[in-house]
């Protein structure tokens, strides 16, 4: 709550009075004007109660009913006995915005209590529920458009980490959360105890109090299990993050679920899910695409991406699994269990899943949590600030219940407007890889917007200029790309719905092409050119004849040398820029000290799959040798001679290596000097040379190691590419390049033959090494260099500007 507290002036808050001691990680509302109004608690379990209730209920009704008149927002808590009055008397005020975040089970055929199924069905009718969004978790068919597929996060983008778990046994459960019923706790401590009869030992560490605490423990001893169930107690969620690292496996076994929020953190830190498949758990786990339904072992074979295993009537239940039952029976039949343990063989498929669930959970961070909650609220322009909140200190307590709010004239009246839009926020099929990522909105963006770029041939800045116009294209109202000098084989990449235009543009000032291009601007009502590279310049002669937004990208490669950098003509236009977007931090920091332009953001880059099925070649030489591939134009910023003289080194140690390069050869002085280099090698017989190439991504999964020897970089995207296929990476330490490996990776100095041998020589005798840091690097470059995050950061700058 203090993450939507923070996007508003003040908060009125109506509950019931909880006289209970919080617990320990219960922290206090982090807002200055908050007002509490309390009312009585109500519940309808027995005669008693009921009677109690209706009295109680006119001055419940009437205290709810006036504080949703003060407000200018209403937002509700469902499901919920209080909550349920809220949703009855939001039918009065159906002009003001309002939003309901719906924690419990959204599924349409589940079981529930009454009051829930009425609260449900209240939200859903457009006729009683008016300009309102209800936030729910999972996506559920034939719901009506104000039903918004919502999610929770734990923890922040700086929290990210790249985990590769080692699957041996002892395999480690984790269990965390309330012990109550309905968890599946006894169920949990009853797989453990089926794995173990079958001779694979397993543990299980239960994190958490209670009421069934004692029963618990109870359970364990009669069924001597203490040596592989611990119970842990409630513990800090920092102490949690540690235990969710030393994981395997979090299980949840639960009869009904909102968000199981235990599952999204253990996913966090690469635990694979095992869990029943209730509410939106199959949802998170990919509705068995990503996950596992057991038994249906012949369909399980078939599913890729897997993240987790999805407990579906695999158990035979008995009622809450008490203690007292007959403890020499387990409650999983042989085959679920024999479905559990071929699964548990295969630690390959199980690298993969836990790499899946990292992917997955770390996509939705702290950060997005609050932009989305902006998009609710409609405050669209609002920078996220869950990082720079200052704590409540002793002398700024919030008031009491009873004082009225004050009328404050200078309170931003952004939560008076109702929205009109309908921001579907979250993914039908929400997976953090870079090529499935589908957000969906139905209402786009009033933004009409043009990469310009002088060629679509193979190149950093162009891929970009490429990937942008189709990201954006289902996004906002227009998206167009125009090239301006020379076409090439990108332009076959260009969405079909994306407008395009070719100047054929023969000289910086060519009349021709300023009069085509100002002509389509115009007619277009293009009100956004977004340049890559050195197309600034024409970016700025349409500037200075036509009312546009001009946002230069800079993709500058020798970002290693930037005293070098010629900008005689670039820093006095640089005034004519409304923003600038670095594609790394060096570039940030030079253009806001040196250039003349404001707004200046730092965004990574991004990569896609193109979806087009072009034909691609092998690559040559022995079936079984070790491929070392580098994609990359043949000029003097990627120090070819560096990586060809490392290479002599390293063949001659190990005859199985060979080398494989793709990329431009421009011809000129350089290139013919790199050619001439291979040919005249002691080991050109294990050299490939394969120019331009249309389907890297397939040819890079036949590599075994991905290479750079760059002598400067900005932000390589075939870096990405390395990683989005899965290949470890020899890269020197220049550019971004050490932010984007990390870890998952070896870096070298630039310039050094001899460190970049034994670094190819430590990944080709070491193929385990190979699968651990390529499987590392994999997540950690779907995590960070997501297509929907880049997108979400260039629109708000685009309105920003």
């Amino acid at each position: 709550m203090n993450i939507w507290f923070q996007q508003v002036n003040e908060v009125l808050i109506l509950a019931p009075a909880n006289i209970t001691k919080p617990v320990n990680n219960e922290e206090a509302y982090n807002i200055n004007s908050i007002y509490f109004f309390k009312v009585s608690a109500i519940s309808f379990t027995g005669i008693g109660k009921v009677l109690t209730s209706l009295i109680k209920l006119p001055y419940i009704f009437f205290s709810v009913f006036k504080v949703m008149q003060k407000a200018d927002h209403i937002h509700l808590r469902c499901p919920g006995n209080i909550s349920l009055i809220g949703c009855l008397l939001q039918v009065f005020f159906p002009k003001k915005p309002k939003s309901v975040k719906y924690a419990g089970n959204w599924d349409p055929k589940a079981k529930q209590p009454w009051a829930y199924r009425l609260q449900k069905w209240i939200l859903s009718n457009r006729l009683l529920s008016r300009n309102i969004k209800v936030l729910v978790y999972g996506n559920w068919p034939n719901q009506s458009d104000n039903i918004v597929p919502f999610f929770t996060a734990s923890f922040s983008e700086k929290e990210r980490e790249s985990l590769v778990k080692n699957f041996k046994k002892p395999y480690k459960f984790i269990f965390t959360g309330n012990l109550v019923k309905g968890k599946g706790i006894f169920e949990a401590i009853d797989l453990i105890e089926s794995l173990k009869n079958k001779g694979v030992i397993s543990e299980l560490d239960i994190y958490g109090d209670g009421v069934l605490e004692d029963s618990l423990r109870s359970y364990i001893q009669k069924k001597e299990l203490q040596s592989f169930v611990k119970l842990k107690g409630r513990k800090s969620l920092e102490e949690l993050k540690q235990a969710y690292k030393k994981a395997h496996f979090v299980v949840l076994l639960s009869n009904s679920e909102g968000w199981p929020k235990a599952l999204a953190e253990g996913m966090w830190y690469g635990c694979i899910p095992v869990a029943t498949a209730v509410s939106c758990v199959p949802w998170m786990l990919g509705e068995g695409s990503r996950g596992v339904l057991i038994p249906d072992l012949e369909k399980r074979e078939e599913k890729k991406e897997k993240r987790g295993v999805l407990l579906n009537d695999a158990f035979k239940k008995n009622p809450q699994f008490e203690w007292s039952r007959d403890v020499s029976r387990t409650g999983f039949s042989e085959e679920a269990m024999k479905t559990i343990i071929n699964f548990l063989k295969n630690p390959e498929k199980l690298n993969e899943m836990s790499i899946a669930a990292q992917e997955w959970s770390q996509y939705y961070t702290l950060e997005k949590f609050e932009k989305a909650i902006q998009e609710i609220l409609g405050k669209h322009n609002q920078q996220p600030s869950i990082h720079n909140r200052e704590p409540r200190t002793e002398n700024s307590q919030p008031t009491t219940n009873n004082r009225q709010p004050t009328n404050d004239n200078s309170k931003q009246q952004t939560l008076n407007k109702p929205r009109t839009e309908n921001p579907q926020l979250i993914t039908d099929n929400p997976q953090p890889t870079t090529d499935n990522i589908h957000l969906q909105i139905p209402n786009r963006e009033p933004l009409r917007v043009l990469q310009l770029i002088d060629s679509l041939r193979p190149g950093g800045a162009e891929r970009m200029a490429v990937n942008t116009a189709n990201s954006l294209e289902s996004f906002v109202n227009g998206s167009f790309l125009c090239c301006t000098r020379q076409e090439g084989l990108l332009k076959e990449e260009l969405k079909s719905e994306v407008g395009y235009l070719f100047l054929n543009k023969k000289s910086s000032l060519d009349p021709k092409a300023i009069l085509k291009f100002t002509k389509y601007i115009r007619e277009h009502k293009i009100d956004t050119i977004h340049a890559h590279g050195t197309s600034w310049f024409f970016g700025v002669l349409i500037k200075l004849s036509s009312k546009v937004k001009l946002v230069w990208h800079d993709h500058y490669g020798e970002s290693e040398n930037l005293e070098a950098r010629s900008i005689t003509v670039l820093k006095p236009l640089s005034k004519y820029f409304d923003g600038i977007i670095s594609v790394n931090k060096v570039l940030k920091r030079w253009a806001k000290k040196t250039l003349k332009t404001k707004s200046v953001i730092h965004l990574n880059n991004f990569i896609v799959e193109n979806g087009i099925k072009n034909p691609f070649p092998k690559l040559k030489g022995e079936i079984d040798s070790f491929k070392i591939i580098c994609v990359g134009n043949i000029r003097p910023q990627k120090d070819h001679h560096n990586l060809l003289r490392a290479f002599e080194i390293a063949a001659s140690s190990n005859p199985r290596i060979s080398l494989h390069l793709i990329g431009e050869d421009p011809g000129t002085p350089y290139s013919k000097a790199v050619l001439e280099q291979i040919s005249s090698s002691v080991a050109a017989d294990r050299i490939f040379f394969y120019g331009i190439q249309k389907n890297i991504s397939k040819m890079l999964k036949q590599a075994n190691l991905g290479i750079l020897s760059s002598r400067s970089e900005g932000m390589p995207l075939v870096l990405l590419e390395y990683g989005m296929a899965a290949l470890p990476v020899v890269c020197t330490n220049v550019g971004q390049i050490p932010e984007v490996v990390g870890n998952a990776g070896i870096l070298v100095d630039r310039n050094n033959s001899e460190e970049l041998s034994k670094a190819i020589l430590s990944f080709a005798e070491n193929n385990e090494l190979c699968f651990l840091k390529g499987a590392e690097l994999k997540n950690r470059i779907s995590s960070r260099f997501g297509e929907n995050s880049y997108r979400l950061d260039l629109l708000n700058f685009y309105k920003r500007i």
